[in-house]
């Protein structure tokens, strides 16, 4: 299986936010590198390890073009002309406050309040990085198609790779998950007591990130951030 590649916001470098996601998951999304993870009263190191497993694996992100492999003809160098390219033609904004949520199984951070801005972000990184996105295979298709899509779903599956786009994208940040309820409040309670601070000022957006899978089982690593046109 070729490498993947995907097209994520990632956390500002040196922030608050990024050594908050990094220590809660563990790694780091630009070196690869084991970061210790905090103390949770109640859990055992392993435990904590094992609940932030999937997180660790894809990084700290909120995804804007979910993975994909490069359509046949396209190199990664296409791929990150594309991305500078992109964030040149952009200007940064603010979104609103992130705040810790529980999403069905898991812990994110969302946005306290919709951002059409972000929105808009995201739809057009769907449309305007698929030029070089390969087409599903037949199995991966039917992987998605477990997860009970809608029928519009469905759809934008078949027609751009991801079923969670436009009017079914929500901007999330995830820290641990998939957790059984009672276990997910409890550590969300706690996270989110940790993350006073981090959820009381606008969240910055400046630039989108490259990351790249060497093959389905190695983790995703920042291969490269792409800083939007200055003001």
């Amino acid at each position: 299986m070729s490498a993947r590649y995907a097209v994520y916001f990632a956390p500002p470098p040196g922030s608050a936010l990024e050594a908050f996601g990094r220590s809660v998951i563990g790694r780091d999304h630009i070196t690869g590198e084991k970061i210790a993870q905090p103390t949770i009263d109640g859990l055992s190191a392993g435990d904590l390890r094992e609940m932030t497993r999937s997180a660790r694996h894809y990084g700290f992100h909120a995804t804007l073009k979910a993975p994909f492999r490069l359509r046949e003809g396209c190199t990664a160098d296409d791929l990150e002309k594309a991305a500078a390219a992109f964030a040149a033609a952009r200007s940064p904004f603010d979104a609103p406050p992130l705040r810790l949520s529980t999403l069905s199984r898991w812990i994110a951070f969302t946005l306290s309040s919709p951002s059409a801005e972000m929105d808009r972000l995201a739809a057009d990184c769907v449309r305007d990085f698929e030029p070089l996105r390969a087409p599903l295979g037949e199995a991966e298709i039917e992987k998605r198609r477990q997860g009970a899509l809608t029928p519009r779903q469905d759809g934008q599956l078949l027609a751009f790779g991801y079923p969670y786009i436009f009017d079914d994208f929500e901007f999330h940040m995830t820290l641990a998950g998939p957790l059984e309820t009672q276990t997910r409040d409890r550590v969300a309670k706690i996270l989110r007591q940790m993350a006073i601070g981090i959820d009381s000022t606008p969240l910055r957006v400046d630039a989108i990130a490259l990351y790249r899978q060497p093959d389905r089982d190695g983790p995703f690593i920042q291969t490269g951030r792409f800083p939007f046109r200055s003001m």
